[in-house]
């Protein structure tokens, strides 16, 4: 790689990363990267790359393939507006006609996709670099005006790729360090006890024997009210039918061992139990058939990815984010359609799981007042939930 592209490129991409453009790829050879910032509903994604071509017909199959293998990712498509912005860093312009390139043009693609390519070589650097940063906010359009001599070029591309790197190590550090806070511990004996209660359950009369739900402490309204209160926490240890078991189970599973590695035992056994409180009382107050079974509690385990989602976006979106909302939005979806679908102690447990993450917040996080805050709002929202229910129940 050429001095000035070498630098060229360092230059470019450290003053992107310092306006929180995403590094999402780099290549081995270091020539080339891809980033990303979602800003008022447009997704740009920006491709940085040093490298020559001959023939412009060379560069058009490199912006159709990588094109192409950008939009087999949909992690990276979120928002309605998508623009690419290829940025080709070269000493020389190919030698036949290419300014067409240079154009806007869309992609076909369900959603609206853009293109723009631009290419900073000795000549025009400047002038496509101005180009470049007008059509998008914060960047120094003056960046590239003036090269210092090339030993200080040579230096300050050591520095900035020194300096580059050593972020995106940081950043790896704190991403494994997110993940890997507390153990699965609690998750496993949770399993464990489903599963053994089950077991019992279909030994002493079977767990779609209504009557025998009840008695081994299923959400029953009447009962409640007459202050079997202990059926509000016993209700989340009961499952109807081994389907039911199963697919809690498997949430449980998979979500639980997430949550429990972010959050710690200890704040993941009171998101667990608080969400399932808040959602078997939310069933309580709106549903007057008997209930049983974990998903309000295992939707309160949605609610603290979500909780987690807001305060690591990046993380969140690079690794769960989408896909996470989009079950979340097929399960609730789904439980509006199926009639015998306790949607109250879902949602309620959706919301007490995020509510409950709010109180004992993330590790090295804290903001006391709000946790105090909140907590009184989840006590006060049990309350009156509960209150509800026993005016429908009398």
């Amino acid at each position: 790689m050429f001095v000035t592209e070498r630098y060229t490129l360092m230059k470019v991409l450290n003053h992107l990363l310092e306006n929180q453009y995403r590094l999402v790829y780099k290549s081995e050879e270091r020539d080339e990267y891809i980033l990303q910032k979602i800003e008022k509903k447009h997704n740009h994604i920006i491709r940085l790359m040093h490298r020559t071509y001959d023939w412009s017909n060379q560069m058009t199959r490199d912006v159709e393939q990588r094109i192409s293998t950008i939009l087999r990712q949909r992690q990276l498509l979120s928002g309605k507006n998508i623009h690419f912005h290829f940025v080709y860093i070269s000493d020389l312009v190919p030698v036949d006609d290419w300014e067409n390139l240079k154009k806007t043009r869309p992609i076909r693609h369900n959603k609206s996709v853009d293109l723009t390519v631009y290419y900073l070589d000795q000549e025009s650097r400047g002038e496509e670099w101005e180009r470049f940063s007008n059509q998008l906010e914060g960047l120094n359009s003056e960046l590239l005006n003036q090269l210092p001599s090339t030993e200080e070029q040579e230096r300050q591309s050591i520095y900035l790729e020194q300096k580059i790197h050593a972020n995106l190590f940081k950043k790896q550090k704190e991403f494994e360090r997110v993940f890997s806070f507390g153990k699965t511990r609690l998750t496993f004996l949770l399993l464990a006890i489903n599963v053994f209660i089950f077991m019992l359950i279909e030994n002493s009369g079977g767990s779609t024997n209504v009557q025998n739900l009840v008695d081994w402490g299923a959400k029953y309204n009447p009962y409640i009210a007459d202050g079997e209160y202990w059926r509000i926490v016993t209700s989340m240890f009961l499952h109807i039918g081994i389907l039911h078991l199963i697919m809690n189970m498997i949430a449980l599973y998979y979500l639980g061992d997430l949550t429990e590695k972010i959050y710690g035992t200890k704040r993941f056994f009171f998101i667990y139990f608080l969400a399932g409180i808040f959602g078997s009382v939310a069933s309580f107050a709106t549903n007057d058939s008997v209930a049983a079974g974990a998903s309000g509690a295992i939707f309160g385990l949605f609610g603290a990815l979500l909780f987690f989602g807001l305060h690591y976006r990046e993380i969140f979106f690079k690794t769960m984010g989408i896909n996470l909302i989009i079950v979340i939005g097929i399960n609730i979806l789904f439980g509006l359609s199926v009639p015998q679908i306790d949607n109250g102690a879902h949602i309620g447990g959706l919301i007490g799981g995020f509510m409950a993450s709010q109180v004992v917040h993330l590790p090295k996080k804290k903001s006391p007042i709000i946790q105090i805050i909140t907590g009184v709002i989840i006590l006060v929202t049990i309350v009156i939930m509960f209150t509800l229910g026993l005016g429908k129940v009398k």
